[in-house]
């Protein structure tokens, strides 16, 4: 996510691609039903915040126009799966 993070705030263009999809964890949040209250809702919190559709404004400036709906809308349902 750091390598993303510091991609975007370069300024190079982003595809869909390069975004560091979680559709390949077990959670979108991180969060193990293990977890101890404190940590699932830490971890819940902060995958809100990364993933929230108002966060990525800045981002998608960056992002190729042929992928800013697709990109979009993913990022929505990754908003939807940590709900």
């Amino acid at each position: 996510w750091a390598r993303f993070e510091s991609t975007a705030k370069g300024g190079k263009p982003l595809g869909f691609a390069d975004i560091p999809w979680p559709s390949s964890l077990p959670s979108v949040s991180g969060a193990a039903a293990d977890d101890p209250p404190a940590e699932r809702k830490r971890k819940l919190r902060a995958a809100l915040l990364r993933w929230h559709p108002d966060k990525w404004a800045p981002v998608l400036r960056f992002v190729k126009e042929s992928d800013q709906e697709r990109v979009t809308q993913h990022v929505k349902e990754v908003t939807r799966r940590i709900l």
